[in-house]
């Protein structure tokens, strides 16, 4: 029987479904990076970009109004 199992590998990786949401509030938090994980399909993958794209974007705007306080933040074309 341990000869039979010896023939199948360990899988390289897990796959996963995970809702935007939730993928959002943990990259947010730095608990995920984009960099440990792969889009598997194209819709997938514009629902990436769209999230890190909002993600960054409010991100600078905090880091704009944590520096200028008082001043309005204008956005970025």
């Amino acid at each position: 029987m341990k000869l039979f199992l010896s023939f199948f590998k360990a899988p390289q990786a897990v796959k996963l479904e995970i809702a935007p949401n939730v993928q959002a509030a943990l990259m947010e938090k730095g608990q995920l990076h984009a960099t440990d994980f792969r889009c598997l399909d194209l819709g997938s993958k514009q629902i990436v970009w769209k999230m890190l794209l909002s993600l960054a974007k409010s991100k600078l705007a905090a880091a704009r109004g944590n520096s200028n306080p008082g001043k309005e933040t204008r956005s970025i074309p």
